[in-house]
């Protein structure tokens, strides 16, 4: 992993967590991001909203960004919104040193980093492509509490706002779950494609909602609300898209399938039978022996061990031997 902060401004500094480039990881070359904003109410940024989101964004495949943005009594919210600006930007500018897909960006705050977050995709010069928000701050009734004055994010939603993830818990004293509720209708009026997950239990700031989040105490522990962050990577794949593969995933017919005559049949099967060793040669000469000098493919699909051939295998000719081995079934 490369890490490295870089200071954006007097008050805005980004800490950045990438993934270290590998010859195996190679349809990962360029990845999806998120920039995280951690939460404290614009009076500090919490710890536990920061790295451990991060690193848990990192391990499902993104590289992942946390911005340290103006907080506390003598920063005006501008100011703030300014840092998250600035931190959306040079990830962008410098996407390709990053590794980053520039179109690809998601924010991801909490609770007041949920407010700029969301301010970001309402009101940004240059807007997230996803929102990832927990138990965020959205209306501007908020500031006076705090001693600021704060935009009213419900009231700017738009039909530009990014697709939005949204989770909270109903029970929320510091948040009101108003909060959430008035932001999923404003979204709903725009169509804006959201999805949500009001939670029956939890506290407010609950992060990760594990132990290694918790600070020692279990009001930050819930296995059920743990699971917004799985939702949300399935949530971002859906918006943003995933890594390219090949070919379709296994399933149980084709596990099937390796007890019955055919290309998918496992090799030590199928040298096992002699007239299905008499159909391999007749179409592949000398294949057979081949196969039985490497152990390591006998537990293949004969399909899959004939992909590590040095020589191309005319496709017909593949077709014309699976044919041949399915008859063997009648």
């Amino acid at each position: 992993m490369r890490l490295f902060t870089e200071n954006l401004s007097p008050t805005g500094q980004l800490t950045c967590y990438l993934q270290d480039r590998s010859d195996e990881l190679s349809n990962a070359r360029v990845r999806p991001a998120v920039l995280v904003l951690p939460g404290g109410g614009y009076s500090f940024c919490s710890d536990r909203e920061a790295e451990p989101v991060a690193l848990a964004y990192l391990a499902e495949g993104f590289n992942a960004f946390v911005l340290r943005y103006a907080a506390g009594p003598d920063a005006p919210w501008t100011q703030s919104f300014a840092d998250g600006q600035a931190g959306l930007a040079w990830i962008r500018q410098h996407a390709g040193e990053l590794d980053v897909d520039p179109a690809r960006i998601a924010a991801v705050g909490f609770s007041a980093g949920g407010h700029l977050a969301a301010s970001l995709g309402v009101a940004g010069d240059d807007r997230p492509d996803a929102l990832v928000l927990g138990y965020p701050v959205t209306l501007a009734e908020f500031g006076p509490p705090i001693g600021k004055e704060i935009l009213d994010v419900v009231d700017a939603v738009n039909d530009q706002t990014p697709p939005t993830f949204l989770f909270s818990t109903y029970p929320d004293s510091l948040v009101p779950i108003r909060n959430s509720l008035e932001l999923l209708s404003a979204l709903a009026a725009h169509d804006v494609p959201c999805e949500s997950h009001i939670y029956l239990l939890g506290a407010h700031g609950l992060s990760l909602a594990k132990p290694l989040t918790a600070n020692g105490g279990s009001w930050g522990v819930d296995p059920v609300v743990a699971q917004w962050l799985p939702d949300s990577v399935r949530f971002l794949q859906r918006v943003l898209g995933d890594f390219p593969v090949e070919g379709a995933p296994s399933t149980f017919a084709d596990l099937e399938q390796r007890k019955r005559f055919g290309l998918g049949m496992q090799v030590r099967r199928l040298l096992a039978d002699e007239r299905a060793v008499a159909i391999i040669d007749d179409h592949l000469p000398g294949v057979t022996r081949l196969l039985r000098q490497d152990q390591l493919v006998e537990g293949f699909p004969l399909r899959e061990a004939l992909g590590f051939s040095p020589q191309p295998i005319d496709p017909e000719v593949l077709a014309r031997l699976g044919e041949r081995l399915a008859a063997l079934n009648d």
